[in-house]
């Protein structure tokens, strides 16, 4: 019996450090192409917004929405990524603008996010559309905190990202004193998960969630749609809007006003698991009325699908999948 523990002993210790290993195994190289492939795109927590409105949570989080869009700036290195990112579902409640650039560090055996914040970011505003916004910039124009990188390491499943602890240091304008950013991140072909968190001199929490749970956000895909809304009056003609540009991640798209009444109805584009979580994913077209629930009325359809409608007697929307 001991003879076969001994025997045992290697195989097991092989086992237990394998991950490690190949993550060790994956070149450098190899990992920056699969997150050139996972990273650029639009991601959203709609999802985990609408679960834990369901739930009641009691710490709900904010509804945000990220750019992360690859731009071709040669004089600011080689991999640089613009990102915008914009909350409640308003792309023009945007909280933070921001300039990535990705580097392999085979002394770290990652790869190395840095992140760089703009002089003037009303002049760059909009810059995932209009990558000429960012002419003229140069690294040394651009503000960036030392200590603040993000560590990116891939395990063959997901890359994790993280700060080195209390390397990320700024001085508070209320109290003058110190206070430690960290950055939590995951990232798959599908998700993007983030934990932004600050905590002054004895530990307390300056920001970030309560209780360490991230935003989750999942990718979003391009829907462009129509609307189309009859008056009540008799006699009354549809009025509608077209090509209207959205994702299938909480995506909006505002109704016209009829009646004489101010415009409060929009159309929700959103790819939902119900049950809070636990039924089915389907992708649902609904039609909602500012600040109410439930939904006027909706239509749903597996996630992805090409086209989805819904149709009612004064309101209509279908929205296609951009290729």
């Amino acid at each position: 019996m001991r003879r076969s523990l001994r025997i045992l002993a290697p195989t097991l210790a092989l086992l237990v450090t394998s991950p490690l290993a190949a993550q060790r195994t994956i070149p450098l190289d190899r990992q920056m192409a699969t997150l050139l492939q996972w990273f650029p795109g639009e991601f959203d927590n709609n999802q985990q917004v609408v679960s834990e409105r369901e739930s009641k949570a009691a710490n709900p989080h904010e509804w945000i929405h990220s750019h992360f869009v690859r731009v071709n700036q040669p004089a600011l290195g080689p991999i640089v990524f613009y990102v915008e990112q914009y909350q409640n579902g308003n792309p023009a409640d945007i909280y933070r603008q921001r300039l990535y650039t990705f580097a392999a560090d085979a002394a770290a055996k990652a790869i190395v996010l840095r992140i760089y914040s703009f002089p003037d970011e009303a002049a760059v505003r909009g810059a995932h559309r209009d990558p000429s916004k960012l002419n003229g910039l140069t690294l040394a124009s651009l503000r960036a905190l030392p200590g603040c990188e993000v560590y990116w390491r891939f395990d063959g499943k997901a890359f994790e990202g993280s700060m080195k602890p209390k390397a990320c240091t700024v001085v508070s304008r209320t109290s003058g004193k110190p206070i430690f950013i960290s950055d939590d991140l995951t990232l798959t072909a599908d998700e993007i998960w983030i934990s932004d968190r600050a905590v002054d001199e004895a530990g307390k929490p300056v920001f970030g969630h309560p209780e360490g749970i991230h935003h989750k956000l999942r990718r979003a895909h391009p829907y462009t749609c129509w609307v189309a809304v009859k008056g009540e009056q008799t006699g009354a003609e549809w009025k509608g809007t077209r090509d209207v540009v959205t994702h299938d991640q909480g995506g909006r798209i505002p109704l016209p006003a009829v009646d004489g009444k101010p415009a409060t109805r929009y159309a929700d584009l959103g790819e939902l698991l119900y049950a809070n979580g636990q039924g089915p994913r389907v992708l649902r077209l609904a039609i909602k009325e500012t600040g109410v629930e439930p939904s006027i009325g909706y239509g749903w359809t597996e996630p992805g699908a090409a086209r989805v409608g819904v149709s009612m007697p004064t309101l209509q929307s279908g929205c296609t999948r951009t290729p």
